[in-house]
């Protein structure tokens, strides 16, 4: 058992090393092949790399909210530095003007808020439809006792009641367990002093 439960740990920890492995190789031949792009990346992502390391949620959803808006607004310079002049002044231009670090940064920052302010607002726009939702059930169950009276209410006796009907017709009593404790000295003591008794006779 314990070797079959440490086969899969295992596999994990390959997985884990190969995928590590893959990215380390990819990261290393965009350094060689295009390095003003990787620059551009690194320097445009900071805040999606901020949010990973701040973001201790399993899910990281404060990542993929900042993250994807974060490269919508790095995307049309990659595009520009790919069909134009690739090279490390153009990758540099990019970085050094205003314009662009407040669009790839002002990206972010509106993930962010749409990650600070939507999970609130979906929770509130779900509290008032399950509230409107609990009234509508209420006004319906005022018109049930109007019409056929408290016997309404008492749901779960009357949907016991089948079953109680059940066990009463099949016979099946439920026996509730003894709370009482049987010494079991007192029947070993009455047999040895009846053994003596014979013994002695």
């Amino acid at each position: 058992m314990a070797k079959n439960a440490q086969k899969p740990e295992q596999a994990n920890f390959l997985r884990r090393n190969l995928l590590t492995v893959c990215l380390s190789i990819s990261f290393i031949v965009l350094v060689i092949f295009s390095l003003p792009s990787v620059m551009v990346i690194i320097f445009a992502l900071l805040p999606t790399f901020v949010a990973f390391i701040v973001d201790n949620t399993p899910e990281k959803n404060s990542v993929f909210c900042i993250g994807s808006l974060n490269l919508c607004g790095v995307l049309p310079y990659l595009i520009d530095l790919w069909t134009g002049d690739n090279s490390m002044n153009a990758a540099i231009l990019i970085l050094t003007d205003v314009f662009s670090l407040v669009v790839m940064y002002g990206a972010a920052a509106f993930g962010w808020m749409i990650f600070q302010s939507l999970p609130p607002f979906i929770a509130t726009f779900i509290t008032v439809l399950a509230q409107s939702r609990v009234s509508s059930l209420r006004s319906s169950q005022r018109k049930l006792v109007e019409e056929w009276g408290d016997i309404v209410i008492k749901v779960q006796d009357t949907n016991s009641m089948p079953d109680r009907l059940s066990n009463e017709a099949n016979g099946d009593t439920i026996v509730q367990p003894s709370s009482k404790t049987i010494d079991t000295t007192k029947p070993i003591d009455g047999v040895k002093s009846a053994f003596s008794e014979t013994k002695a006779s």
